[in-house]
């Protein structure tokens, strides 16, 4: 197995020697990111390639630690842009390139191979449907005997009209389960938009694939690999009156659990290597471990309160990496300026999460839209530090002129370089370096499960030329912008 260079926070001490003018306000942050454990991290079917000198990306580029500058306002009617931050990153490798890349596509044999990957198929495996109208008896009556709890519940808190509605979710599950099959077929050919059952370590499980099967307009897929025998119904007969138990990572649980001891007996390591194990059973290739964290079991009874916690396993996030710079996922959902009358940018990308424990991969889920084995990379000169934001002072205040934010003040409190999508001149789509500057409210910008902050401004500058890339047009270009008005477009 290959190791990944890790991103790094840029306070390393080996830039205490760099000293940054570009618009007086950027200065070094001493600081040693070695001080740290050190771990290693996976990254399977991409390798890192040497730059000219060896030298790293930061060193280089003569990054800082730390920055402090005004942006020029221009005509943006901003009264003030700036940029504050200890946290600029940048990744730990010495090379960066334009990368040409098709959408991801899947056909029907390498679903095939997913599945028989992740099943014995000694055992049998069987397949039904995606849908609600092709449900068993049984998964409908699963969902009849939550309803009625939940109905239960409701009438006890004098809920009537609750307790009703539930009622008439109950008869028309029932109605339902009239014509449903009794069970899942033996699969026979395989396809997207399909649940697939089987054993796997022993257990019961379902894998779900879906995908837009439609060629002219197939972009990505998802996958979803979850439990689908007695595991839940197990783990909820361990704690009384609880009705419901879910596993998240650690940093969604809004409860300190932090001294909770891991009742998983593996390392970090050791988990990250088992989750690259179950990628390659899946023929996933081109992803690289960007977070691992440990995973809290909380069961919660009829009125949605937790009743016991406990932690048990990790999770695994996975994202796409090309020579060691990751490529970008971020919610801009919430950004001021890209949510608009005319629509919003939909958060899209590539994406994988494994849940696994000492008894192997429980649960995992992905969204993944790059083909990797597609890439053709061009080596690129990036512009330095200096220079970019010398062309960042103009590039800015031209993107908020074009896409007005209602804010009268914007202030980037995060920098990082990442892999970034973008039309070619031809209208292909290419992965393009850039520092995306962004301001984060609500939560700790250092915090990796950004549990309680939203990105409410963002500006991706091109790190080959220092223009802003235009996110909405790129969005449009991807099929990730959700327009409210059928056929407009942002006019230039």
């Amino acid at each position: 197995m290959r190791k990944r260079s890790k991103t790094v926070v840029v306070s390393i001490a080996v830039l205490g020697t760099l000293i940054c003018v570009c618009l007086g306000g950027c200065s070094d942050k001493k600081g040693d990111a070695f001080a740290e454990e050190e771990r290693t991290t996976y990254i399977y079917g991409d390798s890192i390639q040497e730059g000219d000198d060896g030298a790293l990306l930061s060193v280089r580029l003569g990054v800082p630690g730390a920055c402090n500058v005004e942006f020029d306002t221009g005509k943006s009617k901003l009264r003030d842009i700036r940029l504050s931050t200890e946290n600029i990153v940048v990744p730990d490798t010495d090379a960066a390139y334009v990368v040409d890349y098709d959408n991801l596509k899947i056909k029907a044999e390498e679903i095939q191979k997913m599945v028989e990957g992740v099943f014995d198929k000694s055992a049998g495996i069987y397949c039904r449907n995606d849908g609600d109208e092709y449900m068993t008896k049984d998964e409908i009556q699963s969902d009849i005997d939550m309803a009625e709890i939940y109905r239960k519940q409701a009438l006890e808190d004098g809920q009537a009209e609750t307790a009703e509605m539930y009622a008439g979710d109950i008869k028309n599950m029932q109605a339902r389960q009239k014509e449903a099959p009794d069970t899942y077929t033996p699969v026979s050919d395989y396809g997207p938009n399909m649940i697939y059952t089987g054993k796997a370590d022993g257990e019961k499980y379902s894998l779900w694939v879906s995908a837009n099967d439609d060629d002219s307009t197939s972009r990505g897929i998802s996958i979803m690999f979850s439990p689908a025998g007695d595991q839940e119904k197990n783990e909820l007969s361990r704690v009384d009156d609880s009705v419901y138990v879910e596993t998240v990572p650690e940093s969604s649980v809004g409860a300190d659990v932090a001294d909770m001891k891991n009742k998983c007996t593996m390392t970090e390591n050791a988990a990250e290597s088992e989750a690259m194990v179950f990628l390659s059973k899946l023929g996933l290739s081109g992803l690289a471990s960007q977070s691992c964290e440990p995973v809290i079991r909380r069961w919660q009874n009829s009125t949605f309160d937790t009743v016991d916690m406990e932690k048990n396993g990790y999770a695994i996030e996975f994202g796409c990496q090309i020579g060691g710079i990751d490529v970008i996922y971020k919610d801009l959902t919430a950004v001021d300026n890209l949510n608009t009358e005319k629509g919003y940018v939909m958060q899209e990308g590539d994406k994988m999460t494994v849940f696994i424990d000492d008894d192997g991969v429980f649960y995992a889920r992905a969204r993944l839209c790059t083909d990797t084995n597609s890439y053709v990379r061009k080596k690129a000169d990036l512009l330095s530090w200096d220079e970019m934001m010398s062309a960042a002072d103009e590039s800015i205040a031209e993107y908020y002129r074009r896409y007005p934010t209602a804010y009268s003040e914007v202030e980037f409190n995060n920098v990082e370089l990442l892999y970034v999508p973008e039309v070619d001149s031809a209208g292909d789509m290419q992965y393009v370096p850039a520092w995306v500057f962004t301001q984060t409210e609500g939560g700790d910008v250092l915090d990796a499960g950004m549990a309680n902050g939203h990105i409410s401004q963002v500006v991706y500058i091109n790190a080959l030329d220092g223009k802003y890339i235009d996110i909405a047009e790129t969005a449009k270009a991807l099929g990730t912008w959700g327009g409210y008005e059928s056929g407009k477009t942002i006019s230039k």
